[in-house]
C-alpha cells in the first residue's frame, strides 16, 4: 500500500484521475439509490464531463511525452480513462435504457472488476500475494469485459454513425477497449511472472463454469417443465398445466428465473433479434433487471411450453407475486409512497379495531403529462373488512359509495382507460388482501387517499393481539410513519412497540420511518354486554367457546404434501388405521401398511396439494386432515377448470366437512374455503388430533343464520330482532354481515351468481367490502348519476374514527325531524308574539 501511494504522489494525473473516478462513482451511486426512475440527464452530462475532461489531459501529457505516439501512454491512464467511460456509460443508461438494471450480483462483479483493472495497472507496485488476488478478480474482469462487448455488438454501426453526435455513441466501445486493455495488461504481466496467468486463468475459469452449469440447470429444468405438461395433457388432467408445474417444480433461483424470462429478466431469442427481441413486458410489474445468466441460458435453449399467463399464474402462486400480476390500465414505475398515517382505535371489550390508514403518494416523474395509477395491495388479518375509502380530489375529502363489484369495475375502467379523471377504487381480494387503485397521479399535485379496516383482535391464550395493516405498492421505504393509538376503554399489562409515547389518558402516538412489521397486545378483558342496533335489529357479541359433539370418522382422508414429514405421516396412519384411509396422488387410494411409503415418496415431492373435496363419498362421516405451508393457488384460480367444475356442482348441496389442520397455516385454497364455510374446522398438533379420536368427539358447528363465529377472536356476533338503543361500536353489524355474505355466495363461488339482490343489499346496509360490492370515489355528482351508482340509503355509510352506538332507524329520523320542526315553530312563534307586544 505504501508504494501505491508514493507512486501516486509522484504521477499527479493518476491521482487526478483516481480522484474523479471516486467522484464519478460517488454521483452514481448516489443517483442510483436516490429512488428516482427518471434521473436528470444533467447527472449524466456531469459524468461525461468528468470523462472526456479527463481524456483531453490524458491525450495532452501523451503527445507531450510521445508525440503521436499515443500507444506508447502510460497504462495507468489509459484504464482510469476507460473506468471513466464505464461509470458513465452506466449513467447514460439510467437516461438511454439500453439494458435493464443490473442484478445484485453483477453490480459487485462490476465494482470487483473495475477496481481490479485500476490496481492491476500498477501491478508492479503490489506485493507478491495480492498482486496474485488482484490478477485473479481481473480473469472474472475480462470475462465480463467480453459478455458486455458482445452484448452491445448490434450497436457498433450504428455508433460509429453517432459519433459526430458529441461522442455519446463513443459509450458503446467501452467494454471493448476494456477488453483489450485488459488482455494487454495480462500479457505484459505474464511476461514477467507467469503465475499471473494462471491467477487470471482461475478467475476467468471459474465464473465460466458456474455459468455452464447454470445453463445446463436451466435447460433440465426447462424440460422438466414440459415433461409436467405433457403428463398432465396425456392423463387428461382437471387441473390447468400451470398448476401442476407449480405443484411439482422445485422451488429454485433457476426456476424462478425461468418464470420470470421476459417478465422481469431479459432474455434473448435467435428467433427474433437475437439480443434485442425479449425486452421485459408490462403484464408483469416489478423491477425490469439485466443478468448475464438469463441471457445466455435463453440463447442456448427455447423458451418452455408455458405462456406468459401462465408463468404469471405460477409465480402468484409458488413465489407471492400476486401484487405484481394486478392488471394495470396505466404504468406506475415512477410512483412513491412518502407518506403512512396510521390511525387505530382498539375495543378491548369488543374484541375489534378499526385503523384508518392515510397513504400519499408522489409521481416522481420528470415529465408534467406523466400520469401515472397507483396500485396498493392490502394485507388484512384473517377476518378483517374494509369499511371506508376517501380519496382527496382539489384538497378535499370526498368519501366513497358503496356499489356492486361488476359496476364499480366498469365505472372505473371507463374513466381511467378513456376519460382520465380522478376515481379511486377497492376490490375484495382471496386470501385477507385488498386492492385499492388511484387515479391520476401526476407531477403537480400529491394524491392522498384513505382506507378504514374493521378487525377482529386475534386470541393467544389469555391476551388480544392486533396485528398492523401492511401494504405492497409503490415504494414506501423512506416515507414517514405516523401513528396513533387509543382505546374504548384501556386495557390491562398493555405492550406497545417502543417507539410509541404517551400523549394523552388513552392516547400513544409515534413518528418513524415506515416498517410494516408490528403489533400490540395486552390481557383479554370481559366482553361487553352492550348491543349495536341498527334497522330494527340488534348485534352483540359473546364468548366463543368450542362445543363437542360425537363423531367417529366412517373414512380418513389425508391431505399429505411437502409439509408433511414422514413421521407425521407415520404417527397420524397409526392412530386412524382403523378406519379406511385415503390419500389422493391423480386418484383416490387406500393407505396402507404396504404402500405408505410409495405413496409418501410421490405426495412429499408436491409443493402444494388441492385436495378434491367433491370426491370425498360420506361427506357428513369424513374426517379430512391438512397440514401445509401456506404457498398454492388462490380458489379463483381454478375459475374454468374441471376441477373447478366439479366442486361447485358439490358446493351446490350445503356441507360441512369436518377438517382438522395440523399447525395454524393454511393454504389459500383451504383458507377460502373455510372463509366459505365449507368446513367444519378446528386446527392443534397431533396430541390433539389423538384426543378427538380417543373421545370420539370432533368441535360442533355452532353457526346459523343469526350468529357468525370468529374463531381466531374467540368472539360470536349474534343478531337478535328488535332495537335497544347502546353505544356499542357499528364494527359489530359491519364484521357480522361480512361473515355471514361469505357463508351466502359458498354455493355459487365459481359461477358468480352470488350477485343477488339480499347479498348486495346486506353489504350496502353493512357498507363492507366483499366477494359483491366495492368502494368506489367519483369525480363528480354526474359521474356517480352516469354510472347508475346512488348514494347509499338505510346503510351504516362509510366507517370512521367516531362511528359507534346505536344509529336511528329511518322512522326515528322523521319524528326527530318533525320534532324539530315543532320547536322551530315554537320558537319563531314566541318571537313574533314578542315583537307584536
Amino acid at each position: 500500500m505504501k508504494k501505491i501511494i508514493n507512486y501516486l504522489a509522484k504521477d499527479m494525473l493518476t491521482l487526478a484521475g483516481l480522484m474523479l473516478v471516486i467522484l464519478s462513482a460517488s454521483v452514481f451511486v448516489i443517483l442510483s439509490l436516490s429512488g428516482l426512475k427518471e434521473p436528470s440527464f444533467g447527472a449524466f452530462f456531469f459524468n461525461y464531463v468528468l470523462t472526456v475532461g479527463f481524456m483531453i489531459a490524458v491525450f495532452i501529457r501523451t503527445l507531450r511525452d510521445h508525440k503521436w505516439r499515443l500507444s506508447a501512454g502510460k497504462t495507468e491512464h489509459t484504464v482510469l480513462m476507460l473506468v471513466l467511460w464505464f461509470i458513465s456509460a452506466f449513467a447514460l443508461n439510467l437516461e438511454m435504457n439500453v439494458f435493464e438494471d443490473s442484478v445484485p450480483w453483477l453490480c459487485a462483479l462490476i465494482i470487483v472488476s473495475t477496481i481490479a483493472l485500476m490496481l492491476a495497472a500498477c501491478w508492479k507496485q503490489l506485493s507478491r500475494v495480492f498482486k496474485y488476488v488482484v490478477f485473479f478478480f481481473l480473469g472474472a474482469a475480462l470475462l465480463l469485459f467480453m459478455y458486455y462487448g458482445i452484448y452491445l455488438l448490434p450497436l457498433y454501426a450504428m455508433s460509429v454513425i453517432g459519433i459526430i453526435a458529441i461522442g455519446i455513441s463513443l459509450h458503446t466501445f467501452v467494454p471493448l477497449c476494456l477488453t483489450i486493455i485488459t488482455a494487454n495488461i495480462l500479457v505484459k504481466a505474464c511476461r514477467q511472472d507467469k503465475a499471473t496467468l494462471y491467477a487470471a486463468a482461475s478467475g476467468f475459469l471459474l465464473p465460466l463454469i458456474g455459468c455452464i452449469i447454470f445453463i445446463v440447470s436451466w435447460g433440465q429444468t426447462n424440460r422438466q417443465i414440459n415433461v409436467i405438461i405433457n403428463q398432465n395433457t396425456l392423463n387428461e388432467g382437471k387441473l390447468p398445466a400451470w398448476i401442476a408445474v407449480s405443484r411439482h417444480i422445485k422451488s429454485s433461483p433457476i426456476a424462478e428465473r425461468i418464470l420470470k424470462a421476459g417478465l422481469i429478466y431479459h432474455e434473448v431469442s435467435l428467433d427474433e433479434n437475437f439480443f434485442w427481441g425479449g425486452m421485459p413486458t408490462h403484464s408483469f410489474d416489478g423491477k425490469k433487471q439485466h443478468d448475464p445468466l438469463v441471457v445466455m441460458a435463453t440463447l442456448f435453449y427455447r423458451k418452455s411450453n408455458l405462456d406468459e399467463q401462465e408463468r404469471i399464474n405460477i409465480l402468484k402462486a409458488m413465489y407471492n407475486s400476486r401484487h405484481q400480476a394486478q392488471e394495470r390500465l396505466w404504468s406506475g414505475d415512477n410512483l412513491e409512497t412518502i407518506s403512512v398515517i396510521s390511525n387505530v382505535k382498539l375495543f378491548p371489550e369488543y374484541r375489534m379495531a378499526y385503523t384508518e390508514k392515510t397513504l400519499t403518494v408522489r409521481n416522481n416523474s420528470q415529465w408534467e403529462w406523466g400520469r401515472q395509477e397507483a396500485i396498493y395491495t392490502f394485507h388484512l388479518s384473517e377476518g378483517s373488512v374494509i369499511s371506508s375509502l376517501s380519496l382527496w380530489i382539489d384538497g378535499k375529502e370526498a368519501k366513497s359509495r358503496l356499489t356492486t363489484k361488476a359496476k364499480a369495475d366498469s365505472a372505473y375502467k371507463q374513466i381511467v382507460g378513456a376519460e382520465q379523471r380522478d376515481p379511486s377504487v377497492v376490490h375484495w381480494q382471496e386470501g385477507n388482501t385488498v386492492t385499492v387503485r388511484v387515479f391520476p397521479c401526476d407531477t403537480r399535485e400529491n394524491r392522498r387517499f384513505r382506507l378504514g379496516i374493521t378487525s377482529p383482535l386475534r386470541k393467544e391464550g389469555s391476551r388480544l393481539v392486533y396485528e398492523n395493516v401492511s401494504f405492497d405498492g409503490p415504494q414506501a421505504g423512506s416515507a414517514l410513519e405516523t401513528l396513533q393509538l387509543s382505546f374504548s376503554n384501556k386495557p390491562a399489562n398493555l405492550l406497545v412497540p417502543s417507539v410509541f409515547k404517551q400523549t394523552g389518558a388513552d392516547v400513544y402516538s409515534a413518528d418513524k420511518t415506515y416498517a410494516p412489521d408490528w403489533e400490540i397486545s395486552f390481557d383479554t378483558p370481559p366482553l361487553s354486554a352492550a348491543a349495536f342496533a341498527f334497522a330494527d335489529t340488534t348485534y352483540q357479541v359473546k364468548d366463543y367457546q368450542p362445543r363437542y359433539e360425537a363423531f367417529t370418522p366412517a373414512a380418513v382422508y389425508l391431505d399429505v404434501n411437502s409439509a408433511w414429514s414422514k413421521d407425521e405421516l407415520s404417527a397420524v396412519y397409526n392412530k386412524v388405521k382403523e378406519h379406511p384411509v385415503y390419500v389422493y396422488y391423480d386418484k383416490l387410494v387406500k393407505l396402507s401398511d404396504n404402500n405408505i411409503d410409495d405413496l409418501y415418496a410421490l405426495l412429499s415431492s408436491q409443493n402444494f396439494s388441492l385436495f378434491p373435496l367433491n370426491m370425498i363419498g360420506d361427506a357428513d362421516n369424513a374426517l379430512v386432515i391438512s397440514k401445509s405451508d401456506g404457498s398454492a393457488p388462490n380458489l379463483t384460480d381454478l375459475d374454468g377448470s374441471g376441477f373447478a367444475s366439479d366442486l361447485t356442482a358439490w358446493l351446490k348441496t350445503p356441507r360441512h366437512i369436518r377438517l382438522y389442520n395440523i399447525g395454524y397455516q393454511l393454504t389459500p385454497y383451504l383458507k377460502a374455503l373455510k372463509e366459505l364455510r365449507v368446513f367444519n374446522y378446528t386446527n392443534g398438533n397431533i396430541d390433539g388430533l389423538s384426543a378427538l379420536l380417543d373421545k370420539h368427539l370432533f368441535i360442533r358447528d355452532q353457526e346459523n343464520a343469526s350468529t357468525v363465529v370468529i374463531d381466531n377472536a374467540g368472539l360470536m356476533i349474534q343478531k337478535v330482532p328488535g332495537a335497544v338503543a347502546q353505544n356499542a361500536p357499528d364494527h359489530l353489524l359491519r364484521l357480522f354481515a361480512y361473515n355471514d355474505i361469505m357463508k351466502k355466495v359458498g354455493a355459487d363461488y365459481f359461477n358468480h351468481n352470488y350477485v343477488q339482490p339480499p347479498v348486495i343489499s346486506e353489504a350496502e346496509q353493512a357498507y363492507v367490502v366483499s366477494p359483491v360490492s366495492s368502494l368506489i370515489v367519483l369525480e363528480t355528482q354526474q359521474d356517480y348519476q352516469r354510472f347508475g351508482i346512488d348514494e347509499n340509503k338505510n346503510s351504516l355509510k362509510n366507517a370512521s374514527m367516531k362511528s359507534s352506538g346505536a344509529v336511528p332507524e329511518p322512522q326515528e329520523w322523521m319524528l326527530i325531524i318533525l320534532a324539530a320542526a315543532v320547536l322551530v315553530y315554537l320558537i319563531a312563534r314566541q318571537k313574533l308574539a314578542i315583537k307584536q307586544a
